[in-house]
């Protein structure tokens, strides 16, 4: 994969993350109709758009935010326990292991596993002598570097 295929990847990623949080926000029943008619259930994954839907997608959220449009949230009964939040639903936790390519709530050892791989991979050195590759991969690095790091400390504390 190349460095510009990862900065896109990730970028993909985080937008992800935000269409998460735009669909928690809340897009009125219309909305959540016409994503079930199109074949979701919910928050489509942005890969599987082209360019164009997801500027459509990402327009269509935004007037809906726009408009006010909150989802009803349903009665909970009182016997039920609230849901619980877990780190895992943090929004750094959620793009650090956006950033690191695996699954949220990974262990430790996977952590680290995916950051080696990807360290050994994207590393600056790896790239000396094309200077515009060097930089993406430098910034990549750092990238990899903040995620390890932002898990390291939420899963050994």
């Amino acid at each position: 994969m190349s460095i510009g295929r990862r900065l896109i990847d990730l970028a993909r990623a985080e937008l992800n993350s935000l269409l998460d949080r735009a669909a928690e926000a809340g897009a009125d029943d219309d909305d959540d109709r016409d994503t079930r008619r199109r074949g979701g259930g919910g928050v489509e994954d942005a890969s599987q758009l082209s360019d164009k839907e997801l500027a459509e997608e990402i327009e269509r959220r935004r007037q809906a935010a726009a408009r006010g449009g909150r989802r009803a949230t349903p009665p909970r009964s009182s016997s039920a326990p609230p849901p619980r939040r877990t780190a895992a639903g943090d929004d750094a936790i959620r793009k650090a292991y956006a950033a690191l390519e695996i699954p949220a709530g990974s262990d430790f050892a996977t952590v680290r596993q995916a950051y080696r791989k990807l360290m050994r991979k994207y590393h600056p050195d790896l790239h000396a002598g094309r200077p515009d590759k060097q930089r993406a991969a430098t910034d990549v690095a750092q990238r990899l570097t903040e995620a390890y790091k932002t898990l390291d400390k939420h899963l050994r504390r």
